[in-house]
């Protein structure tokens, strides 16, 4: 059965879990642990924690919690954020990660995902890409790929980046939408229309979860089995069993 997931989003900075718009003006929204273990009872199909600000300062640090969290759930824990070396796999594998997204360092270097999926398997990788909209001279617009949390552009649009990433045989991509991030004014529905006609594998959906049928409607989108959502469950607008009644009440496979 390919059930469709629920994912709560927990962006990771400075020791809190927080929540931004559009990758800025970041909110404190709890302490790790506790947040983790409430979503975990309240019937998340899995964790996503992105350290945004990582590892990239303290990488012990960030394996110390990673291993306190998933002592205290028993669903499946994704953990992305400064992640460059087999190293940090083996070290996140070892403090109780089931999955591990890496963004920027597959951008920077293509072959790494060979080398991971030789030791791992590609079902343990996912290849996340954030992106933003763009327009040119005459207004036609693409995606832009950004890295760094977002921070920094590259030189990429999606479409080349997907096709090299394709070649390489990823298992899975996460895909977020900068323009969304946080807005509540729904998914790129475009976006990911666009994605699923040119790819075959899962796509995991993130920016801009805000209404039911926006989730309904992602949800329905061919190779879309993940949805990411952050703010629409840390501002308590749905909690997660109401939207997973909603989506089985409206003929969504969800594991329950």
């Amino acid at each position: 059965m390919n059930y469709k997931r629920i994912i709560p989003c927990l962006d990771f900075f400075n020791g809190r879990i927080i929540k931004g718009t559009n990758f800025k003006n970041l909110v404190d929204i709890g302490d790790p642990l506790d947040v983790s273990k409430f979503y975990n009872d309240e019937g998340a199909d899995e964790i996503a924690f992105l350290d945004i600000s990582a590892s990239i300062e303290n990488r012990n640090q960030i394996n110390h919690i990673i291993s306190k969290i998933s002592s205290k759930i028993s669903i499946p824990l994704t953990v992305g954020g400064g992640i460059k070396s087999f190293l940090d796999f083996k070290n996140l594998f070892n403090s109780g990660a089931d999955k591990i997204s890496v963004n920027t360092h597959l951008i920077e270097n293509f072959n790494f995902i060979e080398k991971i999926k030789l030791i791992y398997g590609s079902q343990c990788l996912i290849s996340a890409l954030d992106v933003k909209r763009f327009y040119n001279f005459n207004k036609i617009y693409y995606w832009n790929v950004y890295k760094k949390s977002g921070k920094i552009k590259t030189k990429y649009n999606l479409n080349d980046l997907i096709i090299k990433f394709l070649k390489l045989g990823i298992g899975e991509l996460l895909i977020t939408s900068i323009d969304r991030d946080g807005t509540l004014k729904g998914f790129d529905k475009e976006l990911i229309l666009k994605l699923s006609k040119i790819i075959n594998i899962n796509i995991i959906v993130s920016g801009g979860g805000g209404s039911l049928l926006s989730i309904l409607d992602i949800l329905k989108i061919k190779n879309v089995n993940s949805l990411l959502l952050a703010s629409i469950l840390h501002n308590k607008i749905y909690s997660i069993f109401f939207i997973k009644n909603f989506l089985l009440n409206n003929g969504i496979l969800l594991k329950i």
